[in-house]
């Protein structure tokens, strides 16, 4: 059976977390934290600004463990995903010893996050069509591994990575995995998240930033096995999500309705998108997509983006992987904003 605990850090499992005044009392005649007393200087529809937010999150665990029908315990709030990323790392990776599996092209923070914590990434490519290799994974497994990271839908292809795949690997790996699955809710069905108990090694991470609309609130959030929760709350700073936050993410949960309705919409644009891209003689290949964005291969992306950059267009062109030399990653819009993704791309025809 694996033991979470020869995975952490020895100073991780005997540090004694910093005790904030909130951590000890949530109700009563609030003299110690030093807050001020009288008041805050703005009009809002949060209440109590002047006090110290919850630090265990209790109110919005809740709420999201009503939509997600998991425990409470096993979730924990970060400041976006990015925050957890880096909580994970200093978790179980020793600076200048361990080393972590990250396999290519993906999501650029999981690197930065560990060249800030010193860590060697030992990097993998995916396979020819962007899913896991495991066999080149457990090829780079040395005694100093400690995470792997995936992200499904991955980012820039936007392709979900197989669970199958994922299983084989949290039961052949005796580190931790951990999978972003930022982009979830366009691909609801196929999350790994129900196969989570069958693997206390995996740490799932997701976020209110994509599907929910709320990438100004800097809120995510993981689920995992209740050790590796405990710890998360361990080590994190005391009071890193705010009561504007709460209150957004408590706003979002109770309209669901909504964020669905987002949903049903993207995924159709995205539809619609694809359609019209094909028509175009710029366009060579449409990868398939599970996100809300479009991995697209032109016949000179370099030229295609500087066009759309002059007339005020942003989309993302990635260099650092040779598969992805001659691509753009675009985000569908809305209606409007798709409009004039594709009356520019003519113009440039």
């Amino acid at each position: 059976m694996m033991q979470l605990e020869k995975l952490v850090r020895k100073n991780i499992l005997s540090l004694k977390p910093y005790t904030s005044a909130r951590d000890i009392y949530q109700d009563g005649v609030f003299l110690d934290a030093n807050e001020n007393s009288f008041g805050s200087v703005i009009n809002s529809h949060v209440a109590d600004l002047n006090r110290y937010p919850d630090p265990h999150q209790k109110e919005i665990r809740n709420a999201l463990s009503d939509y997600l029908k998991i425990n409470s315990s096993k979730l924990f709030f970060g400041v976006g995903s990015d925050e957890i990323i880096d909580l994970v790392i200093r978790i179980f990776c020793k600076p200048e010893k361990s080393n972590v599996i990250i396999p290519q092209p993906t999501y650029g923070m999981y690197k930065v996050s560990c060249d800030i914590n010193d860590v060697e990434i030992k990097n993998c490519n995916l396979d020819f069509n962007f899913d896991l290799d495991v066999d080149s994974i457990l090829n780079l497994v040395d005694d100093e591994t400690r995470i792997v990271f995936l992200c499904s839908p991955n980012n820039p292809t936007g392709n979900l990575l197989e669970n199958d795949k994922i299983k084989l690997l949290a039961e052949s790996f005796t580190g931790i995995i951990f999978i972003d699955e930022a982009y979830a809710e366009f691909a609801e069905d196929k999350s790994f998240i129900s196969e989570l108990n069958e693997h206390k090694n995996i740490i799932i991470s997701r976020t209110f930033s994509k599907a929910w609309g709320l990438a100004a609130a800097r809120c995510g959030y993981c689920i995992a096995n209740e050790f590796i929760i405990d710890l998360l709350f361990k080590i994190k700073a005391p009071y890193t999500i705010s009561k504007f936050t709460s209150s957004a993410v408590l706003d979002a949960l109770n309209n669901v309705d909504r964020k669905d309705v987002f949903v049903k919409n993207i995924l159709l644009e995205k539809v619609r998108l694809i359609d019209e891209l094909n028509s175009l003689s710029k366009v060579k290949n449409i990868f398939p997509s599970d996100a809300n964005f479009l991995l697209v291969e032109m016949t000179d992306a370099e030229s295609v983006f500087n066009f759309l950059n002059k007339n005020g267009i942003r989309v993302r062109m990635r260099k650092d992987d040779l598969r992805l030399i001659n691509c753009l990653r675009i985000t569908v819009g809305n209606e409007d904003e798709n409009n004039l993704l594709l009356k520019t791309l003519r113009e440039f025809e």
